[in-house]
């Protein structure tokens, strides 16, 4: 069962040092990628990939270098990648105590907001969010997300890509010691782990909106799936990548081909290397299984 008030996975954070070079990666990606937006008190800026699902990725620049943005600058000068997982909640003040009573405590929530440009002028959307504490969280830095305009983020026109991606399918983690990393995110996320040889899987008690499984392995059993990726330079456990629904494979490997960028097909699921995404290994498959990565 997972903690109150946490209702699955609502963001992955993708870090980046040039956030129009990322802008321009991922859309050549095939995915639609929209406009910039600003945080003002965060100093930080970003673009997203929305997906029906009511999960997206967010692409996240610096524009000035605060104490609030500390985390993400201090990443940044390691590498780029999956920097942060936010997760979904109705409430982040209210999640904070059942998260602590977890062991999982939580810093003071924050409000913010970003301008967003619609048609019909421009209007502000706000979220609360609120920082798990690192040392609890052992794959990376975790965070709590309640949207309180839903509807100005995810918008029709901004979810149809042209690769076909229909939403996060499962996060893939690297960690020399997959039992203690699975483990954490069984107790945060909830649900079960299940063995796959030397691999984990946390599995969700309700899969669906939001609620993915998460692949946890160690890097030689990753490398190959994602053969030589240069993101397995980086000192395990980490947030490594993610997979995505599509429901035309055809129509992906198309996009990609489009890409330029180098994809490895195989098992039923095209892989792209961090390299070619701003740090994160990314996969799509129709009818995934987890078997095809770590067979």
């Amino acid at each position: 069962m997972s903690i109150d008030g946490i209702t699955g996975l609502n963001h992955l954070v993708i870090a980046t040092r040039d956030l129009d070079a990322a802008r321009d990666a991922y859309g050549r990606l095939g995915f639609t990628v929209t406009p910039r937006g600003h945080h003002t008190q965060l100093k930080s800026a970003n673009h997203t990939v929305l997906f029906p699902t009511g999960t997206y990725l967010e692409l996240l620049g610096i524009e000035e270098q605060r104490l609030v943005n500390a985390h993400y600058s201090a990443f940044l000068r390691q590498r780029e990648g999956i920097a942060a997982i936010a997760l979904k909640t109705p409430d982040a003040r209210a999640a904070a105590g059942p998260l602590a009573a977890a062991g999982f405590p939580t810093t003071e929530p924050v409000d913010f907001g970003r301008p967003v440009t619609l048609p019909e002028g421009t209007r502000d959307a706000s979220f609360t969010i609120a920082q798990i504490d690192p040392a609890a969280t052992p794959a990376g830095r975790v965070f709590l997300c309640q949207h309180h305009t839903p509807e100005l983020v995810w918008r029709a026109d901004a979810m149809e890509h042209a690769n076909g991606a229909a939403g996060l399918e499962a996060l893939v983690v690297a960690a020399a010691d997959p039992d203690a990393v699975a483990a954490a995110f069984a107790r945060l996320l909830g649900g079960t782990v299940s063995e796959r040889g030397a691999a984990r899987v946390v599995e969700p008690a309700q899969p669906g909106n939001g609620q993915v499984p998460v692949l946890v392995a160690t890097p030689d059993r990753l490398h190959w799936a994602w053969t030589a990726d240069p993101a397995f330079a980086t000192p395990p456990p980490f947030v490594a990548g993610f997979v995505l629904r599509v429901a035309d494979p055809v129509r992906t490997q198309q996009a990609l081909q489009k890409s330029k960028f180098p994809t490895v097909v195989g098992n039923g699921v095209l892989r792209v290397n961090s390299s070619s995404a701003c740090g994160a290994m990314i996969a799509f498959a129709q009818d995934f299984d987890l078997d095809a990565l770590i067979p």
